[in-house]
């Protein structure tokens, strides 16, 4: 007896498994397992789509998640940071292109197009009194008396010191960029003053970030009488978490109605990269 075994017809393969989004600078890196059943066929390329909504998703055509051949994994590039991104992928065998995948999500963490650069408009008070903008100052803050001498140039922005009851205020708006590691303020700052007292904060600088409305996201430090020192120190703090926004930076000297307590900022700025 003789037993002829028919061909078997091929069929497209199954759906890739697995698939995962990892988020970089600027893009996503996208793997997945092949498929359990390969429809009878060698898979032979994958197609991957994209979408910004769940769902949406739509046929990759060009970068380096398009034209694959029978890899199993890809990077998505040229992205935008902040936006989240939908993705599927298919196989393809000599017979055609099977089921999709599970949905994998994933946001962009980053932007190549961060600048190192310095964001602060006239940091070290030269410009002078008479035009002390972008900076927004009380009146004769912005100082060049060798009472106060500044840290460098020749002017410096000089905050009570009046031994009386009274307030001065220095601020500037500045936007954050998005995809920076770092974004700092720095400043110097000198404290003199005729408090006596060691325990007791009366007189006080707080440097506070607000929003464009004017409500204070955060107070990054207050000074007081208790912080005097001969000469200057340099004082930095972390404004990443302001990343993306425009934000006014601002410091308010406060004096009570007795003994004075000077704070002197020179040579601002706020450093990004």
């Amino acid at each position: 007896m003789t037993v002829t075994a028919d061909p078997i017809a091929a069929t497209p393969p199954g759906a890739p498994t697995g698939l995962t989004g990892t988020a970089g600078t600027g893009q996503v890196s996208l793997s997945w397992t092949p498929p359990a059943s390969t429809g009878g066929e060698n898979i032979t390329s994958y197609k991957v789509y994209r979408g910004t909504s769940s769902g949406t998703e739509s046929l990759l055509t060009s970068g380096g998640c398009s034209g694959l051949g029978a890899v199993t994994s890809c990077t998505d590039t040229g992205l935008t940071t902040g936006q989240t991104y939908y993705y599927r992928v298919t196989a393809v065998n000599g017979v055609g292109e099977g089921a999709q995948s599970n949905e994998a999500s994933a946001t962009p963490t980053g932007s190549t197009g961060c600048q190192a650069k310095q964001l602060l408009g006239n940091p070290g008070f030269e410009n002078g009194s008479s035009n002390p903008a972008p900076w927004t100052a009380s009146s004769g803050v912005i100082n060049n008396s060798s009472s106060e001498p500044p840290h460098s140039g020749s002017w410096d922005a000089w905050l009570d010191g009046y031994g009386t009851t009274h307030t001065d205020t220095l601020s500037q708006t500045v936007t954050l960029p998005t995809g920076c590691t770092s974004e700092q303020l720095s400043f110097w700052l000198h404290v003199d003053t005729a408090e006596t007292s060691t325990t007791t904060a009366y007189d006080t600088l707080e440097v506070q970030v607000l929003n464009s409305s004017g409500t204070v996201l955060g107070t990054l430090h207050t000074y007081s009488n208790l912080d005097h020192i001969t000469g200057y120190a340099q004082h930095t703090f972390d404004l990443s978490p302001y990343a993306g926004q425009t934000v006014t930076l601002k410091f308010t000297g406060a004096e009570d109605y007795e003994y004075q307590t000077s704070f002197v900022l020179d040579d601002t700025a706020v450093n990004v990269q």
